[in-house]
């Protein structure tokens, strides 16, 4: 049986991490996948035993501690995996540098966001390792696109592998007006919501200002925003200073996802880059109508019109526009639901995925051994 290992910060909840447990899920079956974290297990490590994957926590203090290589060298030579994937770029360097000193057969990276690192050294890291590896996996063209020209890199070393949803687990069973009450939402207003942690690439302030737009046109509304995170504060101060607030709704919890869809009339994404976004595939597995921003690998997932709304720039006038249209027109609406739903259950499902990741480790293991090395 094929030994698979997974490095990563920590099983935090966030995109990333929730692919890769989704990943495991399938993978488990037929591979033995261990997970390291260099940090802690986080939130989801819990359900990353519970799917059968061996989980192991190195405690250090973030990635530059000095112990990371000896500490990944010691836990290599203790698993012998076959395959060592880091799942976060950032932390290549240590972990495929061990990973080469202890004779592991097949190096891989990934490459899942599109955001540009402030200090020089973390790219200079990242070129280093880039030499180490087998193979890098992005999760859309435009992740592909922006590594090759922002760290120089071989584009013969990528394979896309785009992010994969079970479908069937966006399927609310719950009753729409309970979980309007779980959550506080009014019972007779359209809900236009967001799932984004509150970072600076979401742009919630986007989403403030659309909402501003939007209330120009109709009361009948009312937005949801679905997320943790460092901007919260300054985001509820801009919703207090225009007098928004009793327009709004947080809710912190991505365990009732699919709930949460349930009762979403549109759902909206004004990211400023996006590598893949799971929210995204969520929506659509949701047969919720999609507005996205154009950026990044969104134009992959979404067909303007097709299986969702495309807009470009970052004025909120256009967003609103397209939430309008559709609070106004149900059977486009649910038109372009079922569009987006059938779109990812025939391209994006997680059997889908998993069955790509098959191939590429049979794939890199058969040219490792071709090779002799």
């Amino acid at each position: 049986m094929t030994r698979i290992c997974y490095v990563m910060p920590t099983l935090s909840v966030g995109g990333a991490e929730r692919q890769l447990l989704r990943l495991v899920r399938e993978l488990v079956r037929d591979h033995e996948v261990t997970i390291i974290c260099t940090s802690h297990a986080g939130a989801l490590g819990g359900d990353a035993r519970r799917l059968g994957a061996y989980l192991r926590e190195l405690n250090l203090r973030g990635g530059w501690d000095f112990r990371t290589r000896s500490r990944l060298r010691r836990a290599f030579r203790s698993h012998r995996p076959d395959v060592l994937h880091t799942f976060l770029s950032g932390f290549d360097c240590q972990a495929t540098r061990a990973a080469r000193e202890t004779g592991v057969p097949v190096v891989v990276s990934s490459r899942r966001q599109i955001a540009i690192r402030d200090k020089g050294r973390h790219l200079r890291l990242q070129r280093k390792a880039n030499e180490l590896v087998d193979c890098i996996v992005a999760n859309s063209q435009a992740v592909v696109q922006f590594a090759v020209e922002r760290e120089t890199a071989d584009p013969a070393l990528f394979r896309v592998i785009p992010n994969g949803i079970a479908v069937e687990s966006m399927k609310s069973h719950a009753d729409p007006e309970q979980v309007r009450a779980r959550y506080g939402l009014p019972r007779r207003k359209r809900i236009v919501g967001m799932v984004a942690n509150f970072t600076p690439a979401k742009d919630y302030p986007l989403f403030v200002g659309i909402a501003e737009a939007l209330l120009t046109r109709r009361d009948d509304v009312h937005f949801l925003a679905v997320g943790t995170g460092p901007m919260v504060k300054p985001v509820w101060r801009q919703i207090r200073r225009t007098g928004q607030e009793a327009h709004f709704t947080r809710a912190s919890t991505l365990s009732e996802i699919a709930d949460i869809y349930s009762i979403m009339d549109v759902s909206v994404l004004c990211s400023r880059a996006g590598g893949f976004p799971n929210a995204v595939l969520e929506a659509m597995a949701a047969r919720r109508p999609v507005v996205a921003a154009s950026v990044g690998g969104i134009p992959e997932i979404l067909r303007d019109g097709e299986t969702g709304r495309l807009i470009e720039g970052r004025d909120p006038a256009p967003f609103a526009e397209a939430i309008n249209a559709l609070l106004n027109d149900e059977d486009e609406a649910h038109r372009l639901g079922e569009a987006g739903h059938a779109y990812v259950r025939d391209h994006l499902s997680v059997e889908r995925m998993a069955d790509a990741y098959r191939r590429l480790y049979a794939e890199l293991l058969i040219r490792t051994a071709r090779n002799g090395r």
